[in-house]
């Protein structure tokens, strides 16, 4: 037990403790700034800080309350049943993903809403006879399409690279990045 006497050992455990300590606190740090960029995607108030105006998840419940509208235009009589299904369904997948806070699962529920939109037009475009609606398909499309061009808007990505460029780019993070 002498070695625990030596200067060298006490020297040693020291620089490993702060060592230690030091990744340990590196990687809260890392999940919490992590956190509040993931947050951002659901929440305008942390990218209006930063002078943005909407949140893509902002843009993808406007794009579930045009489904809606769509849905009570077409109805599911006749050549709109499968459309309607289709359309049910996926903005059903978007509502969940949304709820959930599931980044992953609202682009990809994004996408299966934009290829069910997609097949509503199509079927419209064949000129299949609408229900009577008090509603204007043809706005409601364009409403829909707006809320997808919002998403594009390229805000929420600037500030995910911002995060990026300032937080993992830097010591410890970047050293971080490469050992976890």
């Amino acid at each position: 037990m002498n070695f625990l006497k030596k200067r060298s050992t006490a020297i040693v455990v020291f620089v490993v403790v702060v060592v230690l300590f030091t990744f340990i606190g590196a990687r809260r740090s890392l999940d919490r700034a992590c956190r509040k960029a993931e947050a951002a995607f659901f929440d305008r108030d942390l990218l209006q800080s930063e002078d943005y105006h909407t949140c893509p998840a902002e843009q993808l419940e406007h794009a579930v309350d045009y489904a809606a509208r769509l849905l009570s235009v077409i109805g599911t009589d006749g050549t709109w049943e499968g459309s309607y299904e289709a359309l049910l369904q996926a903005r059903e997948q978007l509502m969940d993903a949304l709820d959930a806070k599931s980044i992953p699962d609202a682009g990809t529920a994004n996408q299966a809403l934009a290829a069910a939109v997609a097949d509503v037009e199509a079927v419209y475009d064949s000129g299949a006879p609408l229900p009577e609606s008090y509603d204007d398909i043809d706005a409601i499309l364009s409403d829909f399409h707006g809320a997808q061009a919002a998403l594009d808007d390229p805000a929420y990505n600037e500030h995910i690279l911002a995060f990026r460029d300032k937080e993992l780019g830097a010591f410890p993070a970047s050293l971080l990045r490469h050992l976890l």
